[in-house]
């Protein structure tokens, strides 16, 4: 054997090698769902959205719509008055519906409750449902983001 060939590196050097390669994509992998998780969605506004009739919406009802891939509730109240709230809990982001027996909104998950207009009454939500502006015009219901 001549000194001129190169020499392959000992064997400990190429265990610690993969050990630490295989360690670093562990981390990378497990590490990003956990990343977008913490990071906060940005959606970007929506424009106005027309959900509906007035007629499709009987006083004193709630509607699950979607808006621009969103669920929403829409409130008539008694009075004909509208509301619209994002349909998604503000604890965890679990889809949340109208429970009419006992005239509130719930969340399935972890049993968040919501009153009518939208406050946290009940359960682990931290804050309110996001309101949504609503309009009506020429007897159809626009729903949009506020601000």
């Amino acid at each position: 054997m001549s000194n001129d060939e190169p020499k392959s590196p000992p064997r400990r050097d190429f265990l610690g090698i993969a050990v630490g390669g295989s360690a670093t994509v562990f981390a990378v992998a497990a590490g990003y769902p956990v990343a977008r998780f913490i990071e906060p969605r940005t959606r970007p506004p929506s424009g106005p959205t027309v959900v509906g009739k007035v007629l499709e919406f009987p006083p004193g009802t709630v509607k699950s719509v979607m808006v621009d891939e969103r669920p929403v509730l829409v409130v008539r109240a008694a009075d004909g008055q509208f509301r619209a709230f994002s349909a998604l809990c503000s604890h965890l982001q679990c889809v949340v519906g109208y429970a009419p027996e006992r005239n509130q909104i719930e969340c399935p998950c972890h049993r968040g409750v919501y009153s009518m207009d939208g406050q946290n009454i009940g359960g682990p939500p931290p804050r309110p449902l996001e309101e949504l502006q609503v309009s009506v015009n020429e007897g159809a219901i626009i729903v949009s983001s506020v601000g």
